[in-house]
């Protein structure tokens, strides 16, 4: 299947993205407008990936949203895509792991 390029400001769903330690940068899926378009590498072969006025920075492979469109469609349903940061401090460590308190030896009787 030949993949289209894409078009500046062309309407394309995008998935949900949430993160365990980086809940600042979750992301609610929806359908979102292209504003920036980079070629790249995907598997060893060029593929264009696209970034979205919605989350600034982040790019996504090209080939793989319009591969997975009629699903997001489905899911999404017409909802726009936005930022849905979880800043709570256990979702947004520094340093990528998880602090835990050590656990306490229980003695068997």
């Amino acid at each position: 299947m030949k993949i289209r390029k894409p078009i500046m400001g062309e309407p394309i769903y995008v998935p949900t993205s949430l993160y365990v330690y980086r809940g600042k940068d979750d992301f609610e899926g929806g359908i979102c407008a292209v504003n920036r378009i980079e070629m790249g590498k995907s598997a060893g072969k060029p593929t264009f990936f696209i970034g979205i006025k919605e989350r600034p920075g982040v790019l996504y492979n090209w080939e793989y949203l319009v591969s997975n469109q009629e699903e997001l469609k489905r899911k999404y349903a017409g909802r726009r895509g936005r930022r849905t940061p979880d800043l709570r401090p256990e979702f947004n460590t520094d340093d990528g792991w998880v602090s835990h308190t050590p656990r306490q030896k229980v003695s068997k009787k």
